[in-house]
């Protein structure tokens, strides 16, 4: 019975995600795996726990990909069947559960006999635990953040300013201390104690939102044309250049009487490099027949290398600049660890894709910014590297036509939220599919077009210069919770 509600406490985490159920869940949905963890006998039973748990978790969080790779993938590519797709997702979700592996090693550490600990002790080891998991998720070429449980937290707009200062790290170790301070909580006024815990969250949540600044768009602002362009992945990976530019065409062309200092167009938007295509003169005719600049995504082929790139064309149809996509998305974009990985190609979309190798950003007026391309948001480190380098206004470029489900095109989205959070820098996510909107520099969507439909409009921001906190410490923080989580599991 307490691994079934091992597994209730992973499914009840899984919900908390964005898209799923309803993110208040996350204050109390791992007190079972918490308590079983403590009152675990030997080190078998903490580690079916911790499978358990981060299992079920990931599962009822990333339940969207399953259908991507049983489904949607293999009828547009027909390059594996459907059953391989099955494996896949199994496979993924397994190579996910491996940092959280780390919290039952620590826990061994910990529980060793006759060694005495109170309330707070407990609740500080296993926040340390559970936060030093996350951390060693973001390293690899396996690294994901999707299902870190901060993200639960991107509709509480007020507690979620703390991420400036302590990151989204800090918001899992507050997560992680409530949860233990009710599940380990072993007086008679638990009930009590767990509606003072939770009146005084959303008592601060709400007093936060209250002191914040007003959404305020000036003449000043930066007007970005968004567009999403919805078209169908079946068409999109026919390689009919001319049906993309037809697209793009038309789009563009709604913009050359719109009052706006950039158009962009999301990642993809053509999957060959049209370097040496008719459709690029084209292109660069509807630029200057604009008169505005164009950021626009396609490959980059160099004669020997693929790159996943983002073009900035100036108002004459110029290229300025290209931002070649650093974190791939593995076995879709590239083979991690080849010699191990080496039968699993099948997944890849079109072709395997060169890493870039710089963080490039892009300049309009003297004003300079950052493009990421498709799950790059889920790095803190691209948009961190990008602000470093002077960038004041963050913009990513997706695809993301291969999800159905609203939960998956949200939950990458509300990747942006955090991301805004740890710069302070205004966010602008243009999507084939969408989701495609704004949102700013305190975290809050300030405008978001409707999914899965072809649409264009005006999304603003302001610039800011600044640096936060946390951009500042962000890996002395890392490594001092690692630190502090192994200093007390020994001692």
């Amino acid at each position: 019975m307490q691994y079934f509600f091992t597994l209730i406490s992973g499914i009840l985490t899984g919900l908390a995600m964005p898209g799923n159920l309803f993110s208040f869940i996350i204050w109390f949905s791992l007190v079972f795996f918490l308590r079983n963890m403590v009152n675990s006998k030997n080190y078998y039973q903490r580690f079916l726990h911790t499978i358990i748990f981060s299992a079920s978790m990931l599962v009822t969080t990333l339940w969207w990909l399953f259908p991507t790779l049983t489904k949607n993938i293999p009828q547009v590519l027909q390059n594996y069947p459907s059953f391989l797709g099955f494996l896949g997702f199994v496979g993924m979700i397994i190579l996910l559960i491996l940092p959280y592996l780390i919290i039952w090693l620590l826990a061994e550490l910990f529980h060793r006999k006759n060694r005495t600990y109170n309330l707070l002790y407990l609740s500080l080891f296993y926040s340390l635990a559970f936060t030093s998991a996350e951390i060693l998720r973001e390293f690899g070429d396996l690294a994901f953040t999707g299902g870190n449980l901060a993200y639960a937290l991107y509709d509480h707009t007020g507690l979620i300013q703390l991420v400036s200062i302590i990151g989204p790290m800090g918001i899992t170790f507050i997560i992680v201390f409530v949860n233990s301070l009710i599940a380990f909580d072993k007086t008679r006024n638990r009930s009590i104690n767990m509606l003072i815990i939770f009146s005084f969250i959303y008592l601060l949540n709400f007093s936060i939102v209250r002191f914040l600044p007003d959404i305020n768009y000036t003449n000043n602002s930066i007007k970005i044309g968004a567009i999403q362009t919805n078209i169908p992945q079946e068409i999109k990976y026919s390689s009919d250049i001319y049906k993309n530019y037809s697209v793009f065409s038309k789009n563009i062309s709604d913009f050359q009487s719109k009052d706006v200092d950039l158009i962009v167009f999301p990642e993809s938007s053509f999957l060959e490099d049209i370097s040496n295509s008719d459709v690029l003169d084209y292109m660069k005719m509807d630029i200057q027949n604009s008169s505005k600049p164009v950021i626009i995504g396609y490959p980059r082929f160099d004669g020997e290398n693929y790159f996943n790139s983002v073009w900035f064309y100036n108002e004459y149809g110029t290229v300025i600049n290209v931002y070649d996509k650093i974190k791939l998305t593995p076995f879709a974009e590239f083979l991690p660890y080849e010699a191990f990985f080496n039968n699993f190609q099948m997944f890849k979309l079109l072709r395997y894709y060169s890493p870039g190798e710089k963080f490039n950003i892009f300049e309009i007026d003297s004003k300079k910014f950052g493009v990421q391309i498709c799950f790059e948001t889920y790095f803190p480190e691209i948009s961190a590297s990008q602000v470093k380098k002077g960038a004041g206004f963050l913009i990513a470029v997706t695809n993301d036509g291969w999800f159905n489900s609203k939960t998956a095109l949200l939950q990458h989205y509300t990747q942006g939220i955090f991301r805004a959070l740890e710069t302070r820098r205004d966010f602008v996510q243009i999507s084939n599919t969408g989701l495609t909107g704004s949102i700013d520099r305190y975290g809050r969507i300030t405008n978001v077009f409707k999914d899965r439909q072809e649409n264009n409009g005006i999304l603003y921001v302001n610039y800011n210069d600044s640096f936060t906190i946390y951009s500042q410490i962000s890996a002395l923080l890392k490594v001092i919770i690692l630190i502090l989580a192994l200093l007390i599991a020994i001692f």
